[in-house]
């Protein structure tokens, strides 16, 4: 039975534009496909707000920063109550500290507070009313999170749910040989280059600085290149551009800044990694899982959920550059045991993970929760 539409909020405090942000358009713009009426509710001038704006979604500028928390929160009080939503789905601590008190104020039937990253949450009162009181359901991207939450605030099944985000399928993947040239041809290196790489934001707890020593110790052993894909706070940039040229790695790194268009560049990897510190079911690596690109990930979070070692991918632990550094030899040297990976994790991605399998998901815990 086809559900009603509903009415839709999602607000977020993130300014940037990453997995989260990515998530909540490609979930929006699922919804409004399917019939529901979806408002997005950010800063202003974000990227989220104005790929929003073309898109043609609804959207209200709110600056969610806590010295206009007041003026916030009775503004969202006057917005609920004139757009009257079933469902207020919160994705950031500022935001959902304010969206949270206020569509509860405002009688909003059905309350979501999104958790998209794996660090641990305090069992504080403040956290506690956010989790148990002021919110029905959480939603987690990785299921290491569910059980966290669970655990620290003793949430039932039927309160915390662990919905990885689904991507959007392509409609076509180019020649992987193909965008691998196209590749050396942009960085203007010899058409018979190869590269490993990373994309996503580059920060500290991204591992980046892992990254580098682990590609260092395996330079010697593999003839590729190290492509970094995605923006950051332009002093850990610097810094990290110092540390490949301390490393004496600096002519076999490339910075590429923040890439629209994700799928060529996968195309082009003989491997795609990620040693994130900390972590929840990152979009880009199930991108990069669907594209066919070999991933090595760190053992943390959602990483360790989504990537079954030597089965879909290869996992290292936190931090130890010396054992990433043998898990990109051993993906460099072993073709076939590399290949057979990739293709297990192409087939999970496409069985579990599009956007598709997600927006079902997301709208059965709506339709139980308004059929009760």
């Amino acid at each position: 039975m086809k559900p009603p539409p509903y009415r839709i909020i999602h607000t977020t405090c993130h300014t940037d534009w990453g997995g989260l942000e990515k998530r909540v358009l490609n979930e929006s713009l699922w919804m409004a496909d399917k019939g529901h009426q979806v408002i997005i509710m950010a800063p202003e001038n974000t990227p989220l707000l104005q790929k929003a704006k073309g898109c043609g979604l609804k959207r209200y500028p709110i600056s969610f920063k806590r010295l206009s928390a007041i003026s916030d929160y009775s503004r969202l009080i006057h917005i609920f109550n004139q757009e009257t939503p079933h469902i207020v789905n919160t994705h950031g601590n500022t935001d959902s500290k304010i969206a949270l008190p206020a569509a509860k104020k405002a009688h909003i039937p059905c309350r979501i507070l999104s958790r998209h990253i794996s660090t641990p949450v305090n069992n504080s009162w403040y956290n506690r009313l956010l989790y148990k009181k002021l919110s029905h359901y959480t939603f987690t991207t990785a299921d290491y999170t569910r059980r966290h939450l669970q655990d620290v605030f003793n949430l039932s099944d039927q309160q915390v749910f662990s919905i990885p985000s689904g991507i959007v399928e392509p409609a076509t993947l180019n020649p992987k040989d193909e965008q691998r040239r196209a590749m050396a041809a942009k960085l203007n290196l010899d058409s018979n280059t190869r590269f490993i790489g990373f994309a996503g934001r580059v920060s500290q707890d991204k591992g980046v600085d892992t990254l580098l020593k682990g590609f260092q110790q395996a330079a010697g052993h593999i003839p590729h290149h190290l492509v970094i894909a995605g923006t950051g706070d332009s002093s850990f940039l610097s810094r990290m551009s110092e540390l490949a040229r301390d490393l004496n790695i600096e002519h076999r790194v490339h910075f590429i800044g923040f890439q629209e268009n994700v799928w060529p560049f996968y195309r082009s990897l003989d491997c795609k990694i990620l040693p994130s510190v900390f972590e929840g079911i990152p979009q880009v690596l199930i991108e990069a899982m669907y594209a066919l690109c070999p991933v090595i990930g760190s053992r943390t979070g959602g990483i360790a959920d989504i990537i079954t070692h030597d089965e879909t991918g290869l996992l290292f632990e936190v931090g130890q550059s010396r054992e990433l550094c043998e898990m990109i030899i051993t993906t460099i040297d072993n073709p076939g045991a590399t290949i057979e990976r990739a293709q297990n994790a192409e087939q999970k991605m496409k069985r579990h993970h599009t956007i598709e399998t997600m927006g079902q998901k997301i709208i059965r815990i709506y339709q139980n929760h308004f059929n009760c």
